[in-house]
């Protein structure tokens, strides 16, 4: 999932509801190619108000290219609204890079399919038939703290298919990221 946070001074609290008074507003995202960062922010932000971001803020967004940057951003007020993925954030919080009271978290998308591990089917070629079940077997059971914080994913992974990413393919292609 995505947060969308606002700078204090909007006066802004969380909600579960889109918060539909960013409308006008500076605007950053992160990556231009992000899931987490962009592509989920703004399809939720047109599910939510039928406009794209250009519409609904009255300028082109900005893409800060970084979540921690887009965090940082908020945080001096440079922008006064932005989208970056909810693991950076609270990370970057539990740490005291960013005051939770001057980035007030606003909302939060609902979840979506991100972060996949793939493999290349020239492995199971090289290393034999079962190769990638295998592997995919021991990336889900991994139980070692160290190892799923090192991959930034504490509560562990989860098995995936490429069907599960069908629709970010969809989204990511209307909003012309892909070719």
């Amino acid at each position: 999932k995505s947060y969308f946070v606002a700078h204090a001074s909007l006066g802004l609290s969380y909600s579960k509801d889109f918060p539909s008074e960013i409308a006008g507003k500076s605007f950053v995202f992160g990556s231009r190619g992000s899931t987490s960062g962009r592509l989920m922010p703004e399809h939720f932000l047109r599910q939510a108000t039928g406009k794209s971001p250009t519409e609904l803020f009255g300028r082109e967004p900005h893409f800060s290219g970084a979540h921690d940057k887009t965090a940082e951003l908020v945080a001096s007020g440079a922008y006064q609204v932005g989208a970056l993925s909810y693991t950076t954030y609270d990370k970057l919080v539990a740490a005291g890079k960013i005051d939770p009271a001057k980035c007030v978290k606003i909302w939060e998308t609902p979840p979506y399919p991100d972060y996949n591990w793939t493999v290349h089917p020239e492995l199971e070629r090289l290393h034999g038939d079962g190769f990638t079940s295998k592997l995919q077997a021991a990336i889900v059971g991994m139980r070692d703290a160290a190892l799923l914080e090192a991959a930034q994913r504490p509560d562990g992974f989860i098995e995936a298919s490429n069907a599960d990413f069908a629709s970010l393919e969809t989204l990511a292609r209307e909003l012309d990221l892909l070719r």
